[in-house]
């Protein structure tokens, strides 16, 4: 049975900025680097949703499902990131939506592939979807740059190209890049050349050029619902957390280290605090503006791995696949590193694939060299990190079920990045609703990510599935204790 819901309806615009934690956002806030997000827990209701999932679950992929979904990992069935959308339960809460009439703003949600093409609005979905395909076709431009950022480390992706061609520039400068983004683009890479910029300020570029795109699609469309997801903040937070702040870290960075990569985190949180204040502006008088993370983040503290976990990252994906078998017989997509996935039609290859990824051992037989995980056509992949407390390059890679075939690890991998894994999924994450109706400086009660999608179609004015396992966050309405009661009534006469 269908859950009512007696209020007025409202617009929603969810801005999802993953894994923000408030272990960070609050002490930034309080030394006055966060002004917008100071004025949100000012003027709305913030939580500490505690994420459903558990580890080895606990991954965004999953636990934004959750949050779509209002189901648990056990009921929609993710696994991995961009698993074949025929093995998830659904609904989605933008399906729910859609199917009740409401107009959609889809851009960048995890998980999103493919765009449904009978809804009235526009849907980019995640820069790691398997393939370029928006909904309208014209703004796919947009989608082929965000893959292009995404996989450029990827050599199966061929080499990237670091600033757009005449012709694509003019694309996406008529749906909506501003000439002063470009601009801004234009001179990080011409800083990074002279040595006047830092690298990894690129990773904030992203979600200020989707920014652009995505502020007109709102104003011609006007959505009842809308998402707009950016992953640049967990990015920094995995590979500098220790260079911001040594203290939790059993091995202290360098001097070095601290120097060049301390403010990245920082820099990250001020990039998303820009983003939220151009989303609310955006927001009309109609409109309740929710911010999310999914799940959080926490320092990476490991006694097994007390001077940081190196991340081993396939040099080419290609000896993988002939290894395997598949060349020519499967589609690889380069997915958050260090992961892959194979896309394997036929059933017989995808069995003796997992065969060889199962059975293939480095330095020691019984040291598994590869996890896999397999749903539908697709086996997702990546080399087993916990394997290997040191990575040892020149130990030796076997493939029993590849002929018996040998090669150095590190023929096979690299170790090269310039940080260790500094940062970790944590469960407790980060929710603030504000706009019509939200009370102003409350703190929820407890919730977890189940509590999302009842929430936001309650206020899109629509029943809460029965399927739904979350609740709606009625502390956070200013007719929260009248909707209570009126739910608690419904559920004692039922």
């Amino acid at each position: 049975m269908n859950r009512s819901n007696g209020s007025a309806p409202r617009k929603v615009l969810l801005a999802e900025f993953n894994e923000i934690t408030w272990r960070l956002v609050d002490p930034l806030c309080a030394q006055g680097k966060l002004p917008t997000f100071a004025e949100f827990v000012r003027e709305g209701a913030r939580g500490t949703p505690v994420a459903d999932e558990v580890p080895p679950y606990l991954d965004p992929w999953i636990s934004w499902t959750t949050a779509y979904t209002g189901r648990p990992r056990e009921e929609h069935g993710v696994r991995f990131l961009e698993q074949p959308p025929n093995t998830v339960t659904g609904p989605r809460v933008w399906d729910v939506a859609a199917d009740a009439g409401k107009r959609l703003g889809i851009f960048g949600s995890i998980m999103s592939w493919p765009p449904r093409t009978d809804i009235d609005g526009f849907w980019v979905p995640s820069t790691f979807s398997p393939s370029p395909e928006t909904f309208p076709a014209e703004l796919q431009p947009i989608q082929e740059l965000n893959l292009g950022h995404t996989r450029a480390h990827s050599p199966v992706a061929g080499r990237a190209r670091v600033l757009p061609g005449i012709r694509r520039a003019w694309q996406l400068l008529r749906l909506g890049l501003r000439p002063s983004t470009a601009a801004r683009v234009a001179r990080f890479f011409a800083g990074a050349r002279l040595g006047l910029c830092s690298a990894w300020e690129k990773v904030s570029l992203q979600p200020l050029v989707n920014l652009d795109f995505f502020e007109p699609l709102y104003r011609k469309y006007q959505p009842d619902l809308a998402t707009f997801h950016t992953n640049h903040v967990a990015h920094y937070q995995h590979r500098y957390w220790r260079a911001m702040d040594p203290a939790p870290f059993p091995t202290q960075p360098s001097p070095e280290e601290q120097r060049r990569y301390g403010p990245a985190v920082e820099y990250g949180y001020r990039t998303a605090d820009e983003a939220l204040r151009r989303l609310w502006r955006l927001a009309d008088a109609n409109t309740v503006l929710i911010l999310a993370s999914g799940l959080g983040q926490q320092p990476y503290v490991n006694d097994e791995f007390p001077e940081g976990r190196a991340i081993l990252r396939l040099r080419d994906v290609r000896p993988v696949i002939e290894l395997c078998g598949l060349t020519g017989h499967c589609t690889p997509l380069s997915m958050m590193a260090p992961q892959w996935n194979l896309r394997i039609a036929d059933p017989e290859r995808r069995k003796h694939a997992e065969r060889v990824l199962g059975s293939a051992w480095v330095g020691t037989p019984g040291t598994q060299l590869f996890a896999f995980v397999t749903a539908g056509d697709t086996i997702n992949f990546n080399v087993r990190q916990t394997s290997m407390r040191k990575p040892d390059l020149d130990a030796l890679c076997s493939f029993p079920d590849a002929g018996g075939r040998t090669m150095k690890l590190g023929e096979l991998c690299a170790a090269d990045d310039a940080t260790p894994k500094e940062g970790c999924h944590d469960r407790p994450g980060v929710i603030v609703l504000r706009g019509p109706g939200i009370r102003r400086g409350v703190q929820m009660n407890d919730c977890t990510n189940l509590d999302l999608a009842p929430t936001i179609l309650h206020l899109l004015g629509l029943p809460v599935p029965a399927h739904m396992h979350g609740r709606v966050l009625f502390e956070a309405l200013e007719d929260g204790a009248r909707e209570d009661q009126r739910s608690l009534s419904a559920g004692l006469m039922a």
